[in-house]
C-alpha cells in the first residue's frame, strides 16, 4: 500500500483458505498499522517467535493463534516495529 508516498505493508493473521487444515474460509485480521519494508522481516520474525513460544507440542500456527488470540502476536509485531525503528535511527 502507499502511505504518504512510501511503500508500506500490512500483515494479516488468522485467515483460512477453506482447506481441511485451516477450516472455513475467512479473511485474516490485520496485526497492526502498516509497516515499512525495512520493518517487515523483524515483524515476521517476532510473529514466528511468538508462535514458537506459545505453541503446544505438534500444534499448527493457526491452532495456536486461535487458542491464544491475536493480542500476543500484535504486541510482538508492535515491539518489532519499535526495535526496527530504533536500529534505523
Amino acid at each position: 500500500m502507499d502511505k504518504d508516498g512510501k511503500e508500506s505493508y500490512q500483515v494479516t493473521l488468522g485467515g483460512s483458505d477453506g482447506s481441511t487444515l485451516s477450516g472455513t474460509p475467512v479473511p485474516g485480521k490485520v496485526v497492526g498499522p502498516s509497516f515499512s519494508a525495512a520493518e517487515v522481516p523483524e515483524v515476521i520474525e517476532a510473529v514466528l517467535d511468538t508462535y514458537r513460544r506459545e505453541r503446544e507440542a505438534g500444534e499448527t500456527f493457526i491452532s495456536t493463534l486461535r487458542r491464544v488470540g491475536m493480542d500476543p502476536f500484535k504486541e510482538a509485531a508492535k515491539g518489532a516495529r519499535f526495535a526496527a525503528t530504533a536500529v534505523a535511527a
